[in-house]
């Protein structure tokens, strides 16, 4: 199997999208994973007869993928798998809250998985002799069913989406899964993608489908490895799709969450100030945010006042309108 493309079927196609939505709150991460920046990419083409046992797993900061699979027979699979940490959440900024109370909170980081598989398998015993002494006059035998699971998970938008085939005698099809992250940042709405795309036969076997977007997380603070209670409400989710077919079918599915994280608000004053004084405001960039205002406090406006005026004033001495320097119409 030498070309492994995404095949999207005509036929049920299950499409979802949620937009507009925003948390007060920073967002959780792949529990106990940092946000090491790497990339990856790996290929595999496989054709033979026997028993095959693959399991690839993925952990970014804030995305995750599954795939297991086992089974022996006739077997002719192919697969690409790329992924990458495009940035960490190395640095914090500050932000006013509604109650006009300064708050930290963590810069997120971004990452990026995406999966394409293809597969025509067909169960069936086999037996083979390997090794050396009694091994090697007592062939080995596998009877064993096909099994092949995948399992997306974006931690930032609280969503999974679950795809898993069990006990089938045969197995034919392909698999695409999307994942990607950016968080939101202090000037910028973040964006979040999770989508699978499924066209699957399978022979006398159990095929389930399964989705889920959880409540975003309430606790706040800039926490990596939140309590699990935290990270996602389970009772009341947003969506939940839990599909079981079971025997000979044939199915096509395609499902998809697309999500806008919006940026924190930012609810200053045009002339902000605290006990500190005006330079000890917390601020993500203190030039760019407070630009208008600074000029004012360090007396940079004056200097730059008075270097447009016409003709040159001499600032050595107190001036002020005289003949010399009155306007005269």
């Amino acid at each position: 199997m030498k070309n492994v493309k995404a095949i999207v079927g005509s036929g049920l196609i299950l499409l979802l999208m949620v937009t507009g939505l925003s948390w007060a709150n920073t967002y959780d991460f792949n529990p106990g994973q940092e946000a090491v920046q790497h990339k990856h990419e790996m290929t595999d083409d496989v054709t033979g007869q026997g028993y095959v046992m693959e399991y690839k797993k993925v952990n970014t900061n804030n995305l995750s993928l599954l795939e297991y699979f086992h089974g022996s027979g006739s077997m002719d699979l192919a697969d690409i798998l790329n992924s990458e940490q495009k940035s960490t959440h190395s640095s914090t900024y500050y932000y006013l809250d509604y109650d006009g109370q300064w708050q930290k909170s963590c810069k997120n980081a971004n990452s990026v998985i995406s999966y394409t598989r293809q597969y025509d398998n067909i169960q069936s015993p086999t037996a083979f002799a390997y090794g050396t002494g009694w091994y090697a006059s007592h062939p080995v035998g596998y009877n064993s069913l096909l099994k092949d699971k995948t399992v997306a998970k974006s931690y930032q938008e609280s969503a999974s989406m679950h795809r898993q085939v069990e006990y089938a005698r045969a197995l034919k099809g392909d698999i695409a899964v999307d994942i990607n992250c950016t968080g939101p940042t202090d000037t910028a709405n973040g964006k979040g993608t999770l989508s699978m795309s499924i066209d699957d036969d399978v022979t006398q076997g159990t095929l389930h489908i399964g989705e889920l977007l959880a409540q975003p997380m309430k606790a706040g603070g800039c926490k990596v490895t939140p309590k699990v209670n935290d990270q996602l409400g389970w009772k009341n989710p947003v969506i939940e799709v839990d599909n079981d077919y079971i025997g000979n079918f044939q199915v096509q599915k395609t499902m998809k969450l697309d999500l806008t994280k919006y940026k924190k608000t930012w609810g200053e004053d045009w002339l902000p100030c605290c006990s500190g004084g005006f330079f000890d405001l917390p601020s993500w960039n203190f030039d760019k945010q407070y630009a208008g205002q600074k000029g004012i406090f360090d007396c940079s406006c004056r200097n730059t006042s008075i270097s447009t005026m016409k003709p040159k004033w001499n600032t050595s001495m107190a001036q002020f309108p005289t003949d010399k320097y009155r306007n005269q119409p």
